[in-house]
């Protein structure tokens, strides 16, 4: 019975009894690019539990907590769209979220909550995801614009039957 009911949740998200992912199936949860995101997010998530509990200390693990969860929501978000454009979007803030977090981080080197080769690690996880986003964001563009320049447009449609296409001459 229980063998049955692993079955059953067995899908495009993989087995949810082990959380085991399926390789073959296409989703999210299978790009690199995602994956990287909720990496960095669990680090920033791990350094934010050694932060004081300030009111700044709080409003820091709160900010870049959010800007760090961010990317890879707006990954898979884009990701579940229906349009290129609106995948290209999410990718779009995806990255912004991405920039966000490098600043915080920035910050909280300045403020002496975490050393400089901490900051730097997760600076450059940053730049990675940035960059790779970018070029995600490139080849959605290109794919965009080709399938723009493919696209039938018909001229003088005739809405009517038996009509012709209105056109006005100027003389």
């Amino acid at each position: 019975m229980e063998n049955q009911r692993a079955a059953t949740n067995q899908g495009t998200t993989g087995d949810r009894t082990t959380g085991v992912r399926e390789p073959g199936v296409y989703n999210y949860r299978n790009l690199d690019l995602w994956k990287r995101a909720q990496e960095l997010a669990l680090d920033v998530i791990r350094l934010s539990e050694a932060l004081p509990s300030t009111p700044a200390g709080v409003t820091f693990a709160r900010q870049v907590v959010r800007s760090a969860a961010s990317i890879g929501a707006n990954i898979a978000e884009g990701h579940g769209r229906y349009s290129l454009a609106a995948y290209q979007n999410h990718l779009s803030i995806a990255k912004g979220s991405a920039a966000e977090t490098d600043s915080w981080l920035d910050l909280l080197r300045r403020a002496g909550h975490i050393d400089g080769s901490t900051e730097e690690r997760l600076h450059q996880q940053c730049l990675t995801i940035m960059g790779a986003l970018t070029r995600r964001m490139r080849a959605l563009d290109a794919k965009i614009q080709e399938l723009k320049d493919t696209r039938v447009r018909e001229e003088g449609f005739v809405y009517g039957y038996g009509q012709e296409p209105a056109i006005e001459t100027i003389e």
